[in-house]
């Protein structure tokens, strides 16, 4: 199966044009998710003792992954409960 890519998106991040390939449906996510980043370095250059734009990214990817573990934490933790429960059912339907 292939997939088809359109054009691709250009974004601005720090002051710098890129260019992705993504395909039409991904685009629209990938330019939000590319807006929440350029904030995110927008705010951390503005913090006293930002050094560069390099740490600026190198601080927000930390801190979008950190958000990523936390979010797939909480999806494990509520998935167990969800497991759980539905042994409890089970166990009580065959009784």
């Amino acid at each position: 199966m292939s997939v088809e890519y359109s054009k691709g998106i250009s974004i601005n991040i720090m002051g710098k044009q890129h260019q992705f390939a993504c395909t039409a449906e991904q685009a629209e996510d990938l330019k939000q998710a590319a807006n929440r980043l350029a904030a995110m370095c927008h705010d951390i250059k503005q913090q006293p003792g930002s050094r560069s734009n390099e740490h600026a990214l190198l601080v927000a990817s930390l801190n979008l992954s950190y958000s990523l573990l936390m979010a797939n934490n909480k999806v494990d933790h509520y998935q167990q409960g969800h497991n759980a429960l539905i042994a409890k059912l089970v166990n009580a339907t065959e009784c």
